[in-house]
């Protein structure tokens, strides 16, 4: 078998250490609304774009990783990514008002969306196809573990330092990948891709741009159609513009095979799912039990932790027995969770509740990356860059899009309590669906 050097799985480490402060960025702000809204004097609906534009501009840079995957070395896309972030992060630190946090979160954003489909190109390219599900587990644990520690961080400092702490401590990290990245990160074979196709790439960002506008506008009092017509339009002139044009873009032909599509659209309920449900316990436990901030956001640690724990011994499972067992028992474990969750909401305790995210997130993890490693295991090589591209992609959109929605269907409830049962109860519907997506995957007939 074939050897992986230290230079190579130190240099996914890295990689995936930018990739973790990203996301840890991304949730650990959720928790500083309210602090933000005094700061700032400004209202909710307006602070919470600090997440929102910041989830938009990393799902639309990740589209872009197919190009530059074949057009900069990994050693430039690597620094360029840590360097967006870090001055961001600055940026953000010490931000005077609301515009220069905003303008900090934006260029974080770039950073994060560079940093993901790096990770995962890395590994698809230096690993060996016998360790892939190994290191993809690995890979799948850093995006499932960030998004639950980020709550505990952000109320932690929030409470005790103050929110800008919150930019400060991340720093550490950085300053320590500057020198490992440089030892640990080689040159690339560099391959000469065909113009970029930056008329897609517009039309491609008007999609997720108005979809997400329209989404957030079910909240108002009434809904905006103008955006929901720029969404289908764009979708639209998106497919027209890919199917008619030579330029170089992420490739859209990949969703001509059935078992892409299918694992695309698992992947992305899992990812809405899971950021849904961060957002909905934390904000249950301390309006409808009492808890504190801090409290609340350390509810989802141990299952994380677990979870996260968990991603290496499935991946290696997955390289010794295949898909379908994983598939199939880790949508067990995680359909059982949420028919707990929507039986005994109005009797949850915090024990309770932190017990059922333990069984919830094994569930989740089990899928995550197996369906993922599954998936790009059956494309062509040429193709694996663009299926890396997409699942990336739409599972940053599916991460705020599940956010926004679990926040509608519990605010346009009686109380959060009601509120948090219906949540429940739609994301039951969603792991239900699952099954049904895993069985036509497996199917031999449709690939």
């Amino acid at each position: 078998k074939q050897k992986i050097s230290s230079k190579t799985r130190f240099s996914i480490v890295a990689v995936a250490l930018v990739a973790f402060m990203g996301i840890l960025a991304e949730t650990s702000l959720n928790v500083t609304f309210p602090t933000l809204e005094k700061t700032f004097g400004l209202p909710l609906s307006t602070v919470q774009w600090v997440t929102t534009a910041y989830l938009l501009v990393v799902a639309i840079v990740m589209p872009t990783s197919s190009y530059i995957s074949q057009r900069f070395q990994n050693r430039t896309l690597f620094f360029s990514g840590l360097i967006f972030f870090t001055l961001g992060d600055l940026l953000s630190l010490i931000s005077p008002n609301f515009t220069i946090l905003m303008a900090g979160r934006l260029i974080q954003g770039i950073g994060t969306g560079i940093a993901i489909p790096l990770m995962f190109n890395l590994v698809l390219t230096k690993i060996p196809r016998e360790r892939v599900g190994l290191w993809m587990g690995f890979a799948g644990m850093i995006l499932s573990i960030a998004p639950a520690l980020g709550p505990t961080y952000g109320g932690l400092l929030t409470g005790t330092l103050g929110w800008r702490m919150i930019f400060a401590i991340i720093l550490i990290i950085p300053i320590c990948l500057f020198p490992l990245g440089a030892w640990a990160i080689e040159k690339s074979e560099k391959k000469r891709p065909g113009k970029f196709d930056f008329i897609a790439f517009i039309f491609l960002s008007l999609v997720m741009t108005s979809a997400l506008l329209a989404l957030d506008s079910l909240s108002s009092a009434e809904f905006s159609w103008i955006w929901l017509v720029c969404f289908i339009l764009g979708l639209i002139a998106f497919i027209w513009r890919t199917k008619t044009s030579t330029l170089n873009f992420i490739d859209i032909d990949v969703f001509k095979s059935p078992t892409f599509t299918l694992s695309v659209l698992v992947y992305c309920i899992l990812q809405f799912v899971n950021l849904g449900i961060n957002f909905i316990i934390p904000n249950f436990l301390q309006v409808s039990l009492g808890a504190t901030s801090t409290l609340a956001g350390f509810a989802l640690l141990p299952g994380s932790l677990i979870g996260s724990a968990a991603q290496g011994p499935i991946g290696a499972l997955y390289d010794r027995k295949g898909a379908k067992a994983i598939l199939y028992s880790g949508n067990t474990v995680f359909f059982i969770a949420l028919v707990l969750l929507t039986i005994f909401t109005k009797n949850l305790t915090l024990l309770g509740v932190m017990g059922l995210y333990v069984v919830f997130t094994v569930g989740r993890s089990s899928s995550f990356a197996t369906n993922m490693t599954n998936s790009l295991a059956q494309l062509l090589h040429d193709k694996a860059a663009s299926g890396n591209a997409w699942f990336t992609t739409t599972s940053q959109f599916a991460a705020s899009a599940g956010t926004a929605t679990a926040s509608l269907i519990a605010t346009k409830s009686s109380n959060l309590t009601t509120g948090t049962q219906h949540v429940f109860m739609f994301f039951l519907c969603l792991a239900l669906l699952n099954f049904v997506f895993y069985t036509l995957i497996l199917n031999k007939k449709i690939k």
